[in-house]
């Protein structure tokens, strides 16, 4: 079960965003046709997958047209008239965020956040919002102010969360490229079920404008895309700072586009496949055939060990007290029953609770990166479990914290020692579902593992590999589905 081709869906739909950036700066492709192209096939099939919750057509073809005028001028643009999504936590002057919740429901911002005008600046051509949780707090997109998304692989599955509106939009093909945010894997969870590439950078490496800390420094902004070359183009436009931000990753050279053209040399990699919470062993399968390839590409692979076990109270204290900083009169306003009771916990931690918490997250960030550093990098499952029933995950109450820490113990660990990570589309289940497999890198060093996941994409491309049911007899070559089970997987 999953969403078809059509006759909205044309060539432009399975171009990448590299290949939409040079053929239109060399002028074989206006970026009116390839935003009308989006938009098309969102009209046509996003009414199954609901990755979209703003949409607004005009602004989007003014933007496109007013890329063209630059082009035309010659400036050098990046992202020359490329379609992009964000997701509807980001701040959008004049353009409508609700962070999914009925608080913001009418909620219009009048400036940009910092990655929305890069982006902007850049030559991208923003298509709308994309659908998330409450204030992104599961790990699946429902429970929020909008119906729930679905995955496009199979409608009746989560696309994951709390970024699972960008990476379906990804995945099905209605645009290039998509801004998520990860405070606990939200970037790299989505990535990993919905089958696509998802950046999770340092700390520090992209501004988090307007806000200033959110929670406590382990959220921050990332790049969604089908292909590594794209992660890579689009984390180098959102990166850098803003001025007075609490964290500033050093400047990068040569760029993250570079570096995905560029051979690692033979590293050292740590291979995490265990932990304390159960893991699906087709996951774990997946991990397995990719450090073989690994191997094959002349890489050392060993077992690892670094200790992320006890990190859950610590990261629930961080979830709650951000919960009840959000401005509310009255918690009833909070859509989602789980971010009542999350305000509630986060209203009954007192200062000095938070505080040693915070003191003893940051310890242990200390200890994680320490004995990371044994290895040029780590790989380790995305999430333990295959992409689950749409209704997964939707307790109101302890059992979504319990449910979603054993969910992604690969994953929040990384937010709380800021160091890079991605998720990459190289395990396919018994199913045909899509299973994440993730590379962690030193801190700041989000170019070695941009460069290890494009020599593996090279070796096992998976940009082929799209949702069965999406398959047509008069779809381009390039976007019918692979017969076998592709990648590492």
């Amino acid at each position: 079960m999953g969403i078809a081709m059509n006759d909205d869906t044309s060539e432009l739909n399975a171009l990448s965003a590299v290949e939409i950036r040079d053929r239109t700066v060399r002028g074989d492709l206006s970026p009116r046709e390839v935003t009308s192209a989006c938009l098309r096939r969102i009209g046509s099939v996003d009414d199954l997958v609901r990755s979209f919750v703003t949409i607004d057509e005009p602004a989007a073809m003014a933007m496109a047209q007013e890329s063209e005028r630059r082009i035309a001028a010659g400036e050098n643009l990046p992202l020359a008239g490329v379609p992009f999504a964000l997701k509807d936590l980001t701040d959008t002057a004049g353009l409508r965020t609700t962070y999914g919740s009925r608080i913001g429901e009418h909620n219009v911002p009048s400036r940009d956040a910092a990655v929305a005008r890069r982006l902007r600046e850049a030559g991208g051509v923003l298509l709308g919002k994309t659908n998330t949780p409450e204030y992104g707090n599961r790990a699946t997109t429902a429970y929020g102010l909008f119906p729930p998304t679905r995955n496009p692989w199979d409608l009746t599955k989560t696309p994951g969360g709390s970024s699972g509106g960008s990476a379906a939009a990804v995945a099905a093909l209605l645009c290039p490229i998509a801004e998520g945010s990860d405070g606990g894997g939200s970037i790299r969870i989505p990535s990993s079920c919905c089958g696509v590439v998802g950046i999770k950078p340092s700390r520090g490496r992209v501004s988090n404008f307007p806000e200033s800390n959110p929670r406590g420094g382990l959220t921050t902004h990332g790049p969604i895309a089908r292909t590594v070359r794209d992660a890579a183009l689009m984390l180098d436009v959102m990166s850098g700072p803003e001025p007075g931000d609490p964290f500033m990753a050093p400047p990068q050279a040569p760029s993250f586009f570079e570096s995905a053209e560029r051979d690692p040399g033979s590293l050292r990699i740590g291979l995490l496949v265990t932990s304390d919470k159960w893991i699906d062993p087709q996951v774990v399968s997946a991990v397995e055939k990719t450090a073989s390839l690994l191997e094959s590409l002349g890489h050392e692979v060993e077992a690892a060990d670094v200790d992320l076990t006890g990190l859950g109270p610590l990261f629930r204290v961080m979830v709650e007290a951000e919960s009840a900083a959000i401005e509310v009169e009255d918690p009833a306003a909070f859509s989602d029953p789980y971010s009542r009771w999350c305000y509630k916990r986060g209203m009954e931690t007192t200062a000095v609770e938070y505080i040693r918490a915070t003191e003893e997250m940051f310890r242990r960030s200390r200890d994680i990166v320490a004995a990371s550093m044994k290895w040029d990098c780590l790989l380790a499952p995305t999430v333990t479990l295959l992409p689950q029933p749409l209704d997964t995950f939707l307790a109101t109450t302890e059992e979504v914290a319990d449910d979603d820490l054993a969910y992604i113990p690969f994953t929040y660990p990384f937010n709380i020692s800021g160091q890079p990570a991605l998720s990459l589309p190289l395990g396919w289940s018994d199913e045909g579902l899509p299973i994440g497999v993730q590379l962690i890198g030193h801190p700041f060093d989000e170019a070695l593992i941009i460069s290890v996941a494009a020599t593996i994409e090279r070796a096992a491309p998976w940009r082929q590999v799209y949702p069965a049911a999406m398959r047509n007899a008069d779809a381009p070559a390039e976007i019918h589905p692979r017969e076998t089970t592709g990648g590492a997987g």
